[in-house]
């Protein structure tokens, strides 16, 4: 099953959002670091989402004029919050532990400025759609144990037109909760690029894709589809 060109979109803003959203003020923080592995994430995402899409509507026409803004946001409250270590290992796979330091290294250094890059640019791109009333966020029952590192957090979205989808976020306790992938309706983001990776790596090597990825973020390249694809 592929994904529609909307469905595209909704991964990406929502992967910044669920971030975001985590990114609770230092005193907030401090008690969450303390007792968070014992605590259901999700209380904690549903309030902070809310307080960020007020945000976001209030800085919507500086993010439409300038992507700097974005990058800004994602600089402070988007990088910390994610596990890019970890992402890397799941979209390099079993090519991993072959890997070298060195290699492992480069590999989280450019995969965090492509993620990162690619979630900027959706979220500049469609910041109306981002902020729209039309998008409504109900949260269902997370899968979660006390004590447990490993959290889901389940999030049903309608989408208008009748039409929505459940989007399932794959969170890690370290000193706090860090998502490490996202899966729509099922689809994992961080397996559909272990696929298109491993199929290079394959044809290519790991330090073929390294170069290629170096070179695609010095570029500024970013893959974002342009029509709907049928499901």
């Amino acid at each position: 099953m592929q994904m529609t060109l909307q469905k595209f979109r909704l991964t990406w803003m929502l992967l910044g959002s669920l971030i975001l959203a985590m990114a609770a003020p230092p005193c907030v923080l401090a008690t969450a670091t303390e007792s968070a592995i014992n605590e259901d994430p999700q209380p904690l995402v549903s309030k902070r989402l809310s307080d960020l899409l007020v945000r976001l509507r209030d800085n919507s026409d500086k993010i439409r004029q300038d992507q700097a803004v974005a990058y800004e946001i994602s600089n402070e409250l988007i990088n910390p919050y994610i596990d890019f270590p970890r992402i890397a290992r799941l979209v390099i796979g079993k090519y991993w532990r072959g890997a070298s330091e060195a290699q492992r290294a480069q590999l989280v250094e450019e995969i965090e400025s492509l993620l990162v890059r690619s979630y900027v640019t959706a979220m500049t791109r469609y910041i109306d759609d981002l902020v729209s009333d039309a998008n409504v966020i109900d949260f269902l029952p997370s899968r979660f144990k006390q004590g447990d590192r490993k959290a889901s957090v389940r999030a049903n979205i309608a989408l208008g037109g009748g039409q929505s989808a459940e989007v399932d976020y794959q969170l890690y306790f370290l000193d706090e909760w860090k998502i490490y992938d996202i899966r729509i309706e099922g689809i994992s983001l961080a397996i559909t690029y272990r696929t298109s990776f491993g199929e290079q790596i394959k044809r290519n090597g790991l330090d073929n894709l390294i170069t290629d990825l170096a070179e695609r973020n010095r570029r500024g390249d970013v893959e974002l589809p342009d029509s709907v694809t049928p499901e």
